[in-house]
């Protein structure tokens, strides 16, 4: 105690600062080599956001990109379908459906049931894992809307976009192209 009153008042501010510097580098290293991770039905997550690292074979689609062309900026919304079939010789879950973009919207429609439409995961907004079965050798349709207002005028030109599938063996990505025009 009899030291602490001996420092001078810079030493005492200079030691603090190094202290709380300390603290803070020693918090970021542990958090930062916590595992986030887990499993949904043996596919990697990270956190409570669904990712799955591995393309899934034998999802197949009549096509895999679109290209829809020029698109009017005040024309509207631009609405199109996939058609996408199960061929992995097994059942399948659909555990999610994301985006690349928040001016896209997609869902996904087995018979007469479908999903909602789920766009951009973005500022800590997670889309919900879904439990859709996707039974060996169905088929199902990936329908999106693309707002071609979305981005304001600053979104005027070509458009290469994302719609990922995320199923518990894997994940497909549907793309479209086009451009959006004044």
């Amino acid at each position: 105690m009899i030291y602490l009153e001996r420092m001078s008042k810079e030493t005492k501010y200079i030691i603090g600062t190094f202290a709380v510097i300390t603290a803070l580098v020693v918090g970021v290293a542990i958090l930062a080599s916590k595992p986030t991770g887990g499993s949904v039905d043996g596919a990697t997550t990270g956190g409570d956001r669904y990712v799955s690292n591995v393309l899934i074979q034998g999802v197949s689609a009549n096509t895999e990109s679109i290209d829809i062309g020029k698109v009017g900026y005040g024309g509207g919304i631009v609405s199109k379908v996939y058609e996408i079939k199960n061929d992995t010789g097994r059942d399948l879950k659909l555990k999610k459906i994301v985006t690349s973009c928040m001016c896209t919207k997609a869902r996904v429609v087995f018979g007469d049931k479908a999903t909602k439409l789920y766009a951009m995961e973005m500022n800590g907004d997670k889309n919900p894992i879904i439990d859709y079965d996707f039974p060996a050798g169905s088929a199902a349709k990936v329908e999106f809307n693309f707002d071609p207002a979305a981005h304001g005028p600053a979104g005027i030109g070509p458009i290469d976009r994302v719609i990922t599938l995320y199923f518990d063996g894997g994940f497909k990505e549907l793309k479209f192209n086009g451009e959006v025009v004044k």
